[in-house]
């Protein structure tokens, strides 16, 4: 007879339970007490309410996008001895530590994990965390001026990234790019990153800051666009076009033009530093009491370096599948239209950019000397200038030629 699996619900307090029937429905209802105390929305797609939330393929798209992906995925069902496709089980054996604030507990566990694997897999699996992306990763804790794993049941406050295949540099190039996007945008919030060890790991990492962590313990809660939108996990990410994101923001109740414009800025930089694997899981949004509000800048890797990512992550001015190479400043405007600029104010941002380039390239050569990685450095500054040149230096006379009624095609 199969067994319906369940966990219990956390959004720093008790929410709720999940259930997996037998055949896959996956039933999520709050608890009276959550309800009566007026718990906030552990999701923009579950809305409090008595009435259980009932998804027939299997897990919500808000909690199958906290299954983690890829190396930790596999690892943990290693661990686990299930298959990789138990979403639910994977869920309910690592949830204690994932994005945001939502946890979800086993409370009656049927098997342990088993972790007899390397230093990195079995520090990740320790900590019962599940992180989405592919990368190698791992959720830490800082002690004074060292770092280590997190433990059992504790509270992380940074992500460790690790290389992962053949970018063998995309540690340093994580730390560079974030450096660029602090330069070129200067009154945005973005992670705090630097390049270290662990303790007990002689591996290098990027060490991240996590912004849903705070000081006192106390979890901040934020959904990616993925989950906000109502897409599950995987290639959906990728299903989707930077105008979008606008059209769903715009929908949503208290929206402040501030944070479409800073959108609109931090896409613009990604096609700048050549950030081309941008997708929807990589721009978020805070749960407030005002609303949803934007994140800090987060996953910023100048992926165009490496010559198999060279092509958008989501389609942009009604182009899919577009060469970071064949953008153009008509592809600006129409993204600028969607996050409701107009032509001038599409300008003054390109105009901004153009301003703090010169003090970009000079903060990654700094940086990239302080890491000993002073040929990736030059590489990054060399990528900007040359898309600089050939994206975006030609915008004002584009817009002149649109508004004299030659749009230059």
């Amino acid at each position: 007879m199969a067994v319906a699996l369940w966990g219990k619900v956390y959004n720093n307090s008790f929410a709720g339970e999940l259930r997996q029937e037998p055949g896959g429905r996956c039933v999520f209802t709050y608890d009276s007490t959550y309800i009566q105390s007026k718990g906030a929305p552990i999701a923009y797609t579950l809305a409090v309410r008595a009435e259980p939330h009932i998804c027939e393929p299997g897990l919500h798209p808000f909690f199958d996008n906290l299954v983690a992906e890829g190396w930790l995925r596999n690892a943990q069902a290693r661990a686990l001895r299930v298959d990789t496709s138990n979403r639910f089980a994977l869920l309910l054996a690592f949830g204690h530590d994932t994005a945001g604030a939502v946890s979800i507990v086993d409370p009656a566990p049927v098997q342990e994990p088993v972790i007899d694997l390397d230093s990195v897999t079995a520090a990740a699996l320790s900590s019962r965390a599940s992180i989405s992306g592919i990368q190698r990763k791992l959720l830490a804790v800082q002690e004074g001026k060292r770092f280590r794993p997190a433990k059992r049941e504790e509270t992380s406050t940074y992500i460790a990234k690790f290389s992962s295949g053949t970018l063998t540099d995309i540690v340093e190039n994580e730390y560079l790019t974030t450096i660029s996007n602090k330069a070129l945008l200067p009154d945005h919030d973005i992670v705090d990153v630097q390049v270290g060890v662990l303790d007990g790991i002689q591996e290098k990492a990027v060490l991240v800051k996590r912004f849903d962590r705070l000081s006192s313990g106390k979890k901040r809660h934020f959904e990616e666009f993925n989950q906000l939108m109502g897409r599950r996990s995987g290639d959906d990410k990728y299903e989707a076009a930077y105008e979008d994101i606008a059209s769903f923001l715009r929908g949503v109740p208290g929206h402040t033009a501030v944070d479409l414009l800073r959108l609109f800025e931090r896409i613009l930089v990604c096609f700048l530093t050549g950030n081309t694997d941008a997708h929807l899981k990589n721009f978020a949004m805070f749960h407030t009491a005002d609303g949803l509000r934007l994140t800090p800048a987060y996953d910023l890797v100048a992926a165009a370096l490496y010559p198999e990512y060279q092509t958008l992550a989501l389609a942009v001015g009604n182009a899919a599948n577009l060469g970071i190479a064949n953008l153009k400043p008509k592809h600006f405007l129409s993204l600028g239209e969607a996050y409701g600029l107009d032509a001038k104010q599409v300008l003054r941002v390109v105009s901004a950019l153009d301003s703090r380039r010169a003090a970009a390239a000079k903060a990654v050569l700094r940086a990239a000397k302080r890491i000993e990685a002073e040929t990736l450095g030059q590489n990054l500054v060399e990528l900007m200038e040359k898309r600089w040149n050939g994206s975006f230096a030609s915008t004002g006379q584009y817009l002149s030629k649109k508004q004299s009624g030659d749009d230059g095609n």
